[in-house]
């Protein structure tokens, strides 16, 4: 890429170089002719002019020399870019052929945190394994790093993102980053990513990895095997309640049925508009409620989503003879487009959940 962008550092830096230095010329020759007419000639844009042409010869210059110094580097940083894409399997693969022959110091399989060896980090938060399924990184959405492929034991494709901060929690001695299972149609997840890296910054909310199953419902009354594939191949925190729930519109009702079907096994869970489920509770289940225990949900809208806000309202309503929960309501975010505020929900529900693994942690 050096050698692309020197090229094209040099034909636009020539082009507009001298098209400026001949518009200065030009202008030079205009303020020169107004001294006929005892004109004050004024060169303040013939000098404006000339700079600008000379800044950008010299960017032309510089690709130059990019061009020449630059060339077997993006060779080489081709060929990385190249390895990144291979499938995880493949990687692991070729790391232990490495190992077995003595390029290693020891047995290992390389991960999708950056080919570093198990006994360096642990894919898990117990043990390292070898990656066993077949995930290929396919892009770097929002700083992270966005793996699409396959699960054992998961139905359809699984797309799994690691935030920014990922690479800095694989070490033996530093803690492994908490998880979120995203449920979202696809064409929302870029939101998704974007929302969850930039709630970081702020301060207000922990760096997780994102799970999206393609079909956002899948798995949602048990996604165990979602969470077990997971863990034996990125290193997430294995203590109860380390994972959250986290729906976006189509995919809202199916993350409250995951809170619903097992508070024991996850922090909470946040429904970012859409529409809802309706439990049945009182009478209508026999005269016992069947909710369990121990619910944490935040149902958040947009400001103008009222259908939203209504489904909200009267799922908490439904929810009021649960024992131990907490359902949060939240109707305030307004921004210019619904692509923004869903990006504004995304860092909400990033607060939210930090927070709920905080107490989770003493329940």
């Amino acid at each position: 890429m050096t050698l692309w962008w020197s090229a094209a550092l040099i034909a636009a830096g020539a082009t507009v170089g001298v098209g400026l230095a001949g518009s200065a010329l030009g202008a030079w020759r205009e303020e020169r002719s107004g001294r006929v007419y005892e004109l004050t000639p004024r060169y303040l844009r013939v000098a404006a002019r000339a700079v600008a042409a000379a800044v950008a010869l010299v960017a032309a210059t510089a690709g130059g020399v990019m061009a020449a110094v630059g060339g077997p580097q993006s060779v080489g940083r081709e060929a990385r870019a190249a390895g990144m894409e291979r499938p995880v399997a493949a990687l692991a693969s070729a790391a232990s052929s490495s190992a077995s022959t003595g390029g290693a110091s020891s047995s290992s399989a390389a991960s999708p945190s950056g080919g570093r060896t198990a006994a360096a980090h642990p894919d898990s938060d117990q043990a390292g394994k070898p990656a066993p399924a077949a995930l290929a990184l396919v892009g770097q959405p929002s700083g992270g790093r966005l793996y699409l492929g396959t699960l054992p034991g998961v139905p359809g494709q699984v797309r799994v993102w690691l935030p920014p901060q990922y690479a800095a929690h694989t070490g033996a001695t530093t803690a492994a980053l908490q998880a979120v299972v995203v449920r979202a149609p696809e064409g929302e997840l870029a939101e998704v990513w974007e929302g969850l890296a930039g709630s970081v910054p702020a301060g207000h909310a922990n760096p997780f990895v994102a799970v999206a199953p393609a079909d956002p419902c899948a798995l949602a009354a048990d996604d165990s095997a979602l969470r077990g594939a997971v863990a034996g191949q990125f290193r997430v925190a294995s203590r109860p309640r380390s994972w959250a729930e986290v729906g976006v519109d189509a995919g809202s009702s199916c993350a409250v049925t995951a809170e619903l079907a097992h508070p024991d096994a996850y922090a909470g869970a946040a429904a970012l508009g859409g529409a809802l489920p309706h439990p049945v509770t009182g009478s209508a289940a026999g005269g016992a409620s069947p909710l369990p225990s121990g619910l944490r949900l935040l149902l958040a809208q947009a400001h103008r989503d009222t259908a939203g806000q209504v489904e909200a309202s009267r799922l908490r309503a439904a929810l009021q003879g649960a024992p131990d929960s907490a359902v949060r309501l939240s109707a305030v975010v307004r921004d210019t487009t619904s692509a923004r505020e869903r990006i504004r929900l995304v860092r909400m529900a990033a607060d939210y959940v930090t927070e709920e693994f905080a107490a989770a942690a003493h329940r």
